[in-house]
């Protein structure tokens, strides 16, 4: 009896454990030139990155965004310059119209759509556009500024 009360004890602490791990894992604050955002779908780490909705995020960046459904790619366009992302990929791309220079920016961890919004990684996409970023971890909170 008392074996079953202590396995039953330790599988508690676990599920409490968990849950507690999955909420502070996703409870990430992101703000831009000092600007909170909210998300509708919460900004969340993934595989130890920041993982943010798409369309947000590059409206606060100031970047404007198109959704090709059939090829699974976000395009957005940031001055003289379109991003590609596709959904699982685990590159995306930066075209410069004016030069035609393309580069290629590796991904730990690929854009996803989780609740229907398509997720990107915070730092690599506002590193490729010019961004400074940080992180507090004290705060879990992402800086990212111009």
């Amino acid at each position: 009896m008392l074996k079953k009360s202590i396995a039953l004890i330790f599988a508690i602490y676990l599920v409490l454990a968990c849950t507690v791990f999955s909420y502070a894992a996703t409870d990430v604050s992101v703000l831009i030139n000092g600007v909170k955002i909210e998300y509708d779908v919460p900004a969340r780490i993934i595989d130890d990155r920041t993982m943010v909705p798409m369309r947000k995020t590059f409206d606060m960046l100031g970047a404007k965004v198109d959704w090709n459904a059939e090829m699974r790619v976000a395009l957005a366009t940031y001055k003289t310059s379109i991003i590609a992302i596709g959904i699982g990929c685990d590159t995306f791309s930066v075209v410069d119209v004016i030069s035609g220079v393309t580069e290629e920016y590796k991904l730990d961890v690929p854009a996803q759509i989780v609740d229907g919004r398509t997720l990107i990684p915070l730092r690599a996409v506002s590193q490729a556009l010019g961004k400074k970023v940080e992180w507090d971890g004290s705060t879990s909170t992402v800086l990212i500024n111009d």
